[in-house]
């Protein structure tokens, strides 16, 4: 009956994420006023960067020698910075 469904299977998808933040309260003064602090945060996707392939880059074409073989592979690792100033 010809090839199944999901019969070149790769390697499952895998992917670490943590997100990291700090906040520091401010001194109280006029200007700020009572309840200020400044925020920082990290976002790290991909954390370990492991190489997950694209699935949609998996050559299909039966005649090809590289028939069931990825192309490329999804985003690597990707660190986000940000600063937050709340009063």
């Amino acid at each position: 009956p010809g090839i199944g469904r999901n019969s070149f299977p790769g390697p499952n998808y895998r992917d670490v994420d943590i997100t990291i933040a700090k906040s520091f309260g401010l001194p109280n003064m006029r200007v700020l006023g009572d309840n200020a602090k400044l925020e920082f945060k990290a976002d790290m996707l991909n954390v370990f960067n492991i190489t997950n392939i694209n699935p949609s880059s998996i050559s299909t074409n039966i005649q090809s020698s590289n028939l069931g073989q990825a192309g490329s592979g999804l985003g690597s690792r990707t660190v986000d910075f940000q600063a937050r100033f709340n009063f």
